[in-house]
């Protein structure tokens, strides 16, 4: 049994159902309720109702938690969409599982790698063009101005690019190794690369990136306790994916061409959902002009922190601005689908042979990534807190007369839970919260911009143009359009109806380790969510300290819960960067340090006038930047300006009117989530 299976059969034992009706403290850890129901069971056994389907119109009437997104079933027709529909019995889920494992486990045989799918050798991937070669590898030393292989080569590779590494073997071969006689080799590599396999199960010397780059994090060390470490699925706020192709750039690596469309500014953040450039290929019918042209000035997406996958499983929707569907996998798959298989219909039938192979796996992805589970909370908690936070949490209205909240009232009770889902068992069995008990932790409100107030770049960046081009793409699923239910992008206006545009209240299964927090990253603690005011305009976290023969290595941000870990505010350490003033037209000091002190939330004209060009042509904010070679600059990534575009910290405000008793209980209760 992997690890994963066993740590996703322990973390059932939580499950709300376990202990009186009426406990506070009692949480799930996400994951997928038929997985949960599954343990133990025979293969033969049917599965439930999926909770996530029952999210409809209508459900959340009158209730406390309210939901404005819905369920979509993207396999009415598998005949039409060439794809699996939802499994039926505990014997197809385990075998999906087992197939996303695979695909998702570093060394596995049946590994998949970026833009390669599993198998490098085929033309729809270009026969490989998004991997590297072990050797190719095991020479960035040289790129990173070493005179020597340094002896911690692993460890460094695992901090300049900010990814964790495993205990469980992830091997590469070191020079001299051959792979199929070391078994792999003897290095390590970090969570976000994997060895691939041949087409006959050996050892294949070609190194691809993972999903992990974007979705596992580090929290800790196994030896603070279940669940520390690499967090597989709660979303990756270290990695620098555009130094880590930056650097092999000078090596030969093609994929390395994609640098300089900057992948990111700012550490930790990236624009893997940058879907305006995926919908320039459409699948099936031709883009109308106004599509092309809305496409081109749609603008740039800038940066977004990474959801956690472990929430997937009580979402009805995805991304940060519920643009599709949770039934939809084979958009989970984009950055696997082999490199052909990207172009639509421009391809032909390599394109076609690409789009076979999400059609074939995302599926069984999704029903991985469903069963993830959050870890533990592995420091102490105040219970008695926690449970008054617990009450807080469910019932304190923000918009209660006394209160005074300036901010538009959503829909609900006012409440916390009212947008992120109720988990306590007391409000899960109470019908005034929820339609079924079988609804906790379900989040599926899209809190609109007047509300919800945080940065809009990535919302008005997927302009109409951008949605109604989606539903003509082969992510958009184009044959269930028109359907009731139709499967492109949500934010259609046919699809939408009269909801305003915003963004997606996401589940808090494991919100302690998934700072920093909004869907840019730009608050690095839960206390500064709840309190704006207490918000700062140029912030970065600390990193972890270099060995001491090494002082000039860049290093990652620190992980280590006793030096890093702000357990009263709950999220990471970091250092206030004093403003620096270099008039007002120049945006473009490394990285936006540019404004006037004492008054640092003031944006410099240039910038404003940047980030007009950025809102309305595409790619903008990806190309207009130099690149960041010299030690210094890559340092200034790890800064957090506030100013820079996509990265306002605004919003939440209605948070205003807590107390700071208030906020200490509702952090100490978001703990035992």
């Amino acid at each position: 049994m992997s690890f994963i299976r066993t740590w996703v059969a322990v973390a059932t034992l939580a499950v709300p159902g376990v202990g009186a009706a009426n406990d506070l403290l009692k949480s799930s850890r996400g994951g997928s309720v038929q997985w949960d129901f599954c343990y133990g069971k025979a293969d033969s056994t049917l599965l439930p109702v999926d909770p996530r389907t029952l999210v409809q119109p209508g459900i959340s009437n009158g209730k406390a938690v309210h939901f404005n997104a819905y369920w979509k079933n993207c396999h009415v027709d598998p005949v039409a969409v060439k794809e699996v529909g939802a499994a039926k019995t505990c014997g197809e889920l385990r075998a999906r599982f087992d197939h996303g494992e695979g695909l998702l486990t570093n060394g596995h045989p049946g590994v998949g790698a970026l833009f390669t799918g599993t198998d490098y050798t085929v033309p729809e991937a270009a026969f490989g063009i998004a991997t590297f070669s072990a050797a190719q590898y095991n020479e960035l030393w040289r790129v990173w101005g070493f005179p020597f292989r340094p002896d911690n080569f692993d460890t460094l590779v695992s901090q300049r690019y900010g990814s964790g590494l495993s205990p469980k073997r992830n091997p590469y071969p070191l020079p001299g190794q051959f792979p199929n006689l070391s078994n792999g080799g003897s290095g390590q590599l970090p969570e976000m690369l994997t060895q691939l396999r041949n087409p006959d199960g050996s050892w294949s010397g070609r190194i691809g990136v993972t999903c992990h780059a974007c979705h596992s994090g580090m929290v800790g060390k196994p030896s603070d306790g279940p669940g520390m470490g690499v967090q597989v699925g709660g979303g990756s706020s270290l990695a620098d994916l555009d130094l880590f192709l930056s650097d092999l750039l000078p090596l030969g690596y093609p994929a390395s061409l994609a640098t300089f469309l900057n992948l990111n500014r700012t550490r930790g953040t990236n624009n893997a959902s940058d879907i305006n450039l995926a919908f320039l290929f459409p699948d099936e019918k031709l883009l109308r002009p106004s599509e092309v042209i809305g496409l081109i000035n749609s603008g740039s997406t800038a940066g977004m922190d990474t959801p956690a996958w472990w929430n997937m499983g009580h979402r009805p929707v995805k991304f940060v601005d519920g643009v599709f569907p949770m039934d939809a996998p084979r958009v989970d798959m984009v950055f696997y689908t082999p490199f052909i298989g990207l172009f639509g219909s421009a391809g032909g039938p390599l394109s076609e042979a690409g789009q076979d192979w999400m059609r074939e796996n995302g599926p069984s992805l999704n029903t991985w990534v469903d069963a993830l589970k959050s870890p533990p909370y592995p420091l102490p908690i105040n219970q008695t807190l926690a449970e008054q936070g617990a009450v807080l949490f469910h019932t304190l209205d923000m918009w209660a007369p006394s209160r005074n909240n300036t901010v538009p009232r959503p829909q609900g009770n006012g409440s916390c839970a009212s947008c992120h889902g109720a988990y306590a068992p007391r409000y899960v069995n109470d019908p005034s919260f929820l339609a079924s008990p079988t609804l906790e932790g379900m989040a599926s409100y899209i809190v609109p911009l007047d509300i919800i107030g945080t940065d809009p770049v990535r919302v008005n960046t997927n302009n109409a143009a951008v949605q109604s081009a989606g539903a003509k793409n082969f992510f958009g699923y184009p044959t269930t359009a028109g359907t009731d239910q139709d499967c492109g992008p949500q934010n259609q206006p046919h699809i939408r109806g009269n909801r305003p545009l915003g963004y997606l209240a996401p589940p808090l299964y494991g919100v302690w380790a998934t700072a920093p927090y909004f869907h840019n990253g730009s608050v690095p603690n839960v206390w500064e969510v709840l309190k704006p005011s207490d918000r700062k305009p140029i912030w970065r976290r600390v990193s972890t300290p270099p060995r001491w023969d090494q002082p000039l290595v860049v290093m990652g941000f620190d992980t280590d819960l006793q030096r890093a870990f702000d357990s009263t505010k709950l999220g990471w350490k970091y250092d206030t960067i004093a403003c620096k003033w270099r008039g007002p037209l120049n945006p473009a000091v490394s990285p936006y340090i540019n404004c006037q002190p004492g008054d640092e939330f003031t944006t410099p004209l240039a910038q404003e006038l940047m980030n007009v060009l950025f809102s309305n042509l595409i790619v903008s904010w990806n190309i207009l930047f130099p690149p960041t070679r010299t030690r210094q600059q890559l340092e200034d990534r790890k800064i957090y300006n506030t100013n820079a575009f996509g990265q306002d910290n605004g919003g939440h405000e209605f948070n205003s009117v807590l107390t700071d008793p208030e906020r200490l209980a509702l952090i100490e209760y978001m703990k035992t989530l």
